[in-house]
């Protein structure tokens, strides 16, 4: 008695729902019979039977449960646990011909002719049920058997014809699954379906979001950053050299307009460039990594619920969805949103977009002044980390080169949504991001023109803004100017599967890589080593995690010839240092900068292959396929030894006197 008491309550667990409790009992139960059974074999082996007796008991309560689970879903037809029941019917009747006759076999040793003389059972009643519908079938048969004509080979084919299809007869939900689509794509963490078996269900991607401070003299100004600045320091008209031609028509007219709309808006931004008094407070930004894993809005809903209310271990918003999310740390749901989710309700779509809006604005404890440009910078933030070649798990624990490649295009998807939204709202923020980059070539070439400077087009604002403005007018190019000629002024309604044979970019990407140029020679003078997104500790930085792909080079190798960014002593006069006895200054190399250029070296390799991939009719397999081949491009490009072989990878042809030309006006820029 007293082993079976104890067994009892080594079997028992608590109970919250009906508020019984064992209070650590069971555990000490089970620590009293493993030490009754030590050396004591007989105790032992009755401790044995009593928990064999258990688990065989529970099994069959787990068989009996799934039988009847079985039964309830047999209205779809026969299952695969019906068998058990088919086949012992079969085994139980077995058909024969002796004399004649037809015997069923039984299992039970009083039955007599096959038949149980026991009627009691109802497996008596079936099986005299079963003999007789066989006597009758076997009666059929031998009369059927006589007949010459049932012998006759068309008879033969016919009878097999007729049973062939109940031999492939199918239920009618084994149909109806053979016919579902296969899922495609990326698919829920909870429901395990996607875009093509929930249509009407808008997905999300479980992402980290973090707050960066960027410093006003480590290029950190925001109206410097996305080309403010750029569209104020145009000239009102263009040199005469370039009056009627393309640059023109094109560039220069919508970027006086948009000039224009930002003077009239009256932001704080336009204000504090145009009077010269830039904040020195640092500015701040969100930056974004994930594992690539995504969940539906409505089953993060029902599974947050269920974390909150769990009866034994109740968990918090974003401590569930990191176990959804593999146990990667995430904080915010990114909105799937694209052309291809045109099913999706509308107002699914706006209260997943202002979620987001809203955890983006906990994050950084003010609200986004235009989502559009919060997205932007986030990306852009992205990029120069995936140049820098930072090791992008270190936030969150997870997330790889792979799947942070995907969400480059999910987060371009999102920020062409936002600015639909902003065309309506405020029509001079989407008029600023569309003309950027025709301000950008605009500007290039009024640098570029003779008679510039004699007319005094040329500013020391305009040569800065070139530079800091170079990667974001490089990503509007690829957002607004990717699936269409140059030379469309108007947007188009169609959707092109495919970018443009006369894109922007391909036209212009020299202009463009020029620009990536000035801007990795000012964050030289700045010294500025990294994307600004590497965590800090108090005045102590740790060293700045990097991919295993990412090649080291020796920075110090030229230290002496040319002062590196982190000395800002040496840097402020480090051409100076490379002064002969006779005053003459030695001609720099390449490799003295080559630290400084290989982010946006690699930079112009992402935008390169961006400019081939992206479109926004785009599905999650194409976004798979494109992001294999960034991040193949992304590699390729890190694992270059040298900055001889990193311009080969990247493709670049352009003359190393004009690199280091171009490298020289964004240091004398700054």
């Amino acid at each position: 008695a007293l082993l079976k008491a104890c067994h009892w309550l080594e079997s028992t667990s608590d109970f919250a729902s009906s508020e019984i409790s064992m209070n650590g009992l069971g555990l000490l139960a089970e620590t009293l019979l493993d030490a009754l059974a030590e050396d004591n074999d007989v105790v032992g082996g009755k401790i044995k039977e009593l928990r064999k007796k258990t688990r065989d008991r529970k099994r069959q309560i787990a068989e009996e449960r799934r039988s009847r689970a079985l039964v309830g879903m047999s209205s779809f037809g026969p299952l695969v646990g019906a068998a058990t029941s088919a086949s012992a019917s079969e085994h139980a009747v077995t058909a024969g011909r002796e004399g004649g006759e037809l015997w069923v076999a039984s299992e039970h040793p009083d039955d007599v002719g096959g038949v149980s003389t026991n009627n009691s059972g109802p497996t008596s009643a079936i099986a005299s049920m079963l003999g007789l519908f066989a006597r009758q079938r076997l009666a059929v048969t031998n009369s059927s058997a006589g007949s010459p004509s049932d012998s006759s080979p068309g008879r033969r084919q016919g009878a097999k014809a007729t049973d062939k299809p109940k031999d492939d007869a199918k239920p009618s939900w084994m149909a109806e699954m053979e016919e579902m689509e296969d899922e495609a794509g990326l698919t829920c963490a909870v429901c395990q379906e996607g875009r093509t078996l929930q249509p009407s269900e808008l997905l999300g991607l479980y992402a980290y979001s973090k707050k960066v401070s960027i410093p006003y003299n480590r290029g950190g100004v925001r109206g410097q950053i996305d080309g403010t600045e750029l569209l104020l320091s145009l000239p009102s008209s263009l040199p005469d050299s370039l009056i009627g031609t393309r640059v023109d028509d094109v560039w220069f007219q919508l970027a006086k307009n948009a000039s224009s709309a930002l003077k009239d808006s009256g932001s704080s931004t336009v204000t504090s460039l145009s009077g010269g008094a830039i904040s020195s407070r640092p500015f701040c930004y969100l930056t974004t990594v994930t594992a690539g894993n995504a969940i539906h809005c409505t089953c993060h809903s029902r599974a947050r619920s269920a974390d909150r209310n769990h009866p034994k271990a109740p968990k918090s918003e974003w401590e569930g969805a990191s176990l959804r999310n593999s146990r990667v740390t995430c904080n915010v749901i990114l909105p799937l949103v694209s052309a291809k989710c045109s099913k999706v309700p509308l107002m699914a779509v706006e209260s997943a977009l202002a979620d987001h809006e809203s955890i983006a604005t906990n994050i950084m404890s003010s609200r986004p002044k235009s989502m559009f440009w919060a997205v932007m910078h986030d990306v852009r933030f992205l990029l120069l980390r995936l140049s820098y070649g930072e090791a992008l798990n270190v936030d969150c624990g997870g997330g790889s080169l792979s799947s942070n490649a995907s969400l480059l295009f999910y987060q371009m998807f999102v920020a062409h949504m936002f600015a639909k939204d902003v065309a309506q709202d405020a029509p001079e923020t989407a008029l600023h991001a569309k003309a950027l980059s025709g301000a950008f070539l605009a500007g290039h070439e009024i640098l570029k023109s003779k008679d510039s400077i004699r007319t005094g087009a040329v500013t020391p604002a305009l040569r800065r803004g070139m530079a800091d403005a170079a990667p974001m007018a490089s990503l509007c190019c690829i957002l607004f100017h990717n699936i269409k000629a140059d030379e469309e002024a108007s947007d188009s309604d169609d959707e092109p599967v495919c970018p443009s044979p006369k894109r922007r970019w391909k036209l212009n990407k020299d202009e463009f890589l020029c620009g990536l140029i000035r801007c990795a020679g000012r964050r030289f003078k700045l010294g500025v080593r990294d994307s600004g997104c590497v965590s800090s500790r108090g005045s102590l930085k740790r060293p700045t995690a990097r991919t295993s792909s990412f090649a080291e080079w020796d920075e110090d190798e030229h230290v002496s010839t040319h002062a590196g960014p982190w000395d800002k002593s040496s840097n402020s006069n480090n051409r100076k240092s490379t002064s002969s006895l006779l005053g003459k200054r030695s001609a720099p190399k390449m490799e003295d900068y080559a630290s400084a250029l290989r982010p946006m070296i690699i930079l112009y390799a992402i935008f390169d292959t961006l400019s081939q991939e992206f479109v926004l009719t785009m599905d999650d397999e194409a976004v798979a396929d494109s992001a294999a081949r960034l991040v193949s491009s992304i590699e390729c490009c890190q694992k270059a030894g040298t900055i001889q072989d990193l311009l080969k990878e990247a493709q670049i042809t352009m003359d190393h006197n004009k690199i280091l030309e171009e490298i020289e006006v964004g240091i004398d820029s700054t």
